[in-house]
């Protein structure tokens, strides 16, 4: 029989919005809600702090539930009901600690705000962008996988395609007349005789992390190797974001994430150093954005792009 104390609110994340939530416990001990950010889709759903979260769309939340899988669990889907009760009489915005009847054991050291981590963004939203026929014409870098094509780069030299791109957009169509091959994409930019409309789903293959440290001096937990993510410490606050490693699919199969824009600011494909995105990630940032794609999915974007006379000019990179 379920307990007539707990009850259902629906939760829809859309847009930018965050979730807003801030945990407490896990890893034995119940998932509760330790604070609620002001004007977040949890806020507006009626959650609130001292709730002990029971269920996520069916996923229970039993007492071997870990703090990072509560998360994970939270972030990853934008509509959920969750089914909640009251944690206990304490006032929420103290710290719950073990009694002498071995009732919940919930730590601040276990504290996690998850208004960061797996951030919405305009990742897999449809865009048009209409570009001159001069403009469009020799200065966008197509590769066709599987029957899709994909923008690998476009001519950095050209003003009027600044901010119009992302490296892995997928390209749906041009001019109205759905394209899945490099040919027919060209062709039909080269006839017509004055622009086109290049219609994009934006980087779908995509995921966004949103990452915040207190301290300038606070590691994020993730290890580089060249451009890609190879290892993610436990505890630390990639892992406490969701980041895994090795969790990038291409293709049906499994790969390692490649980062391609660290602050909405493209890394070039070709990077090959370390200590570049190193650099990139650990510069003056409290708060830092990662782009993260399927690295074997970039591996052919570079590939494709060096087969261009004039690669140089279309790596996206700052």
């Amino acid at each position: 029989m379920r307990d007539p104390n707990v009850f259902v609110v629906t939760v829809e994340v859309s847009g930018n919005e965050r979730l807003g939530l801030a945990l407490i416990g896990g890893d034995g001990t119940p998932i509760c809600i330790k604070s609620v950010q002001d004007g977040s889709a949890a806020q507006k759903a009626g959650l609130y702090s001292g709730l002990q979260i029971i269920d996520v769309n069916d996923i229970i939340f039993s007492a071997e539930t870990s703090h990072h899988e509560a998360i994970v669990a939270l972030t990853s889907q934008d509509h959920m009901k969750i089914s909640v009760k009251e944690a206990g009489s304490r006032p929420p915005s103290e710290q719950f600690t073990r009694v002498d009847n071995g009732t919940s054991v919930l730590e601040d050291k276990s504290i996690k705000d998850i208004s960061y981590g797996l951030k919405k963004t305009e990742i897999g939203t449809t865009l048009s962008t209409f570009l001159q026929k001069r403009h469009a014409q020799n200065n966008l870098h197509l590769v066709e996988i599987s029957g899709v094509l994909w923008l690998a780069g476009w001519n950095q030299k050209e003003p009027a395609l600044l901010n119009k791109f992302r490296v892995g957009d997928c390209i749906l169509s041009i001019s109205g007349q759905a394209v899945t091959r490099v040919e027919e994409a060209l062709s039909i930019i080269e006839t017509t005789p004055t622009g086109v409309d290049i219609l994009v789903q934006r980087v779908p293959l995509a995921t966004e992390y949103k990452l915040r440290r207190n301290d300038l001096s606070e590691e994020w937990g993730i290890q580089f190797r060249q451009n890609r993510i190879v290892d993610i410490i436990h505890g630390g606050i990639g892992w406490v974001a969701g980041i895994q490693p090795f969790a990038a699919e291409f293709q049906d199969q499994c790969c390692a994430w490649a980062v391609t824009e660290v602050n909405r600011k493209p890394v070039s494909v070709f990077c090959r150093s370390t200590d570049i995105i190193s650099d990139k990630v650990q510069k003056d940032n409290k708060d830092v954005v990662l782009t993260l794609q399927p690295s074997e999915f970039v591996n052919i974007l570079a590939e494709s792009l060096l087969q261009n006379p004039r690669y140089e000019d279309f790596v996206a990179r700052t």
